[in-house]
């Protein structure tokens, strides 16, 4: 089952499910610890939850959730977690926090699709520059550069260009309408004050979708009057060229 494609309520009961939310909304996770001793937690759940689930907030920057290790991690977590006082308390208590961090990765991992491992790979291709236009790529949250990535599984499967980028803008910036006039000169309709934010997202879709030779025109609040497009054609909205 790909566990990236099911509600975070339904990990609320595994490590993965907090995991997840937090690499989605971009949280550090660094403050996500998982407490596996002198705990009490259900013999039936391997986590127990708190408000984390809900919304991916939690009060003081930190997450302590308290782990029940042996439900599925019985031969890893046994010898470590003996009930003698080894002196080592500070130290295993570390080490279980983090062999439970490289868990819920690898739960990740094998819950992924081939479609997931290939959007993936895309993400850490832009982030490490390949696509180039670093700048404009931070204008994108962690869900959206996933969203990117998807878009372009689909220009390299189908080659087209235009359609990806109307589908891409579409999902990521609602606010922009593309045109093509005759000669393949794009219009840009962003239906909002200029925003220097949105032109960063936009010009980097643009950069990642079309060719060089493509005459690309932004317009803000105004455009040009489209026949068959009625919202281009109110008086006052549109200019002429």
């Amino acid at each position: 089952m790909d566990r990236n494609h099911q509600g975070v309520n339904r990990g609320s009961s595994q490590i993965w499910g907090p995991y997840l939310a937090m690499r989605q909304q971009e949280r550090d996770m660094s403050g996500l610890f998982y407490r596996v001793k002198n705990v009490r937690v259900s013999p039936y759940l391997e986590l127990q939850a708190d408000s984390l689930y809900e919304n991916g907030s939690y009060g003081d920057g930190f997450a302590h959730l308290d782990a029940n290790p042996y439900l599925r991690f019985f031969s890893i977590f046994d010898p470590l977690l003996s009930p003698d006082d080894s002196g080592y308390d500070e130290f295993d208590t570390a080490l279980a926090d983090i062999l439970l961090h490289y868990l819920a990765d690898l739960d990740l991992k094998m819950g992924m699709s081939s479609y997931d491992f290939y959007r993936s790979f895309l993400v850490r291709e832009m982030e490490a520059g390949v696509f180039g236009a670093l700048d404009e790529l931070s204008a994108f949250s962690y869900m959206e550069k996933q969203e990117i990535a998807s878009h372009l599984l689909r220009f390299y499967h189908t080659g087209d260009g235009p359609g990806t980028l109307q589908k891409a803008v579409e999902a990521l910036l609602p606010e922009c309408r593309i045109y093509i006039r005759e000669g393949w000169e794009f219009v840009c309709y962003m239906r909002q004050p200029y925003d220097g934010t949105e032109k960063q997202r936009l010009d980097y879709l643009i950069r990642l979708f079309l060719p060089l030779s493509c005459a690309c025109t932004v317009h803000w609040m105004q455009t040009y009057g489209v026949t068959g497009y009625d919202g281009t054609m109110r008086t006052g909205d549109f200019i002429l060229a």
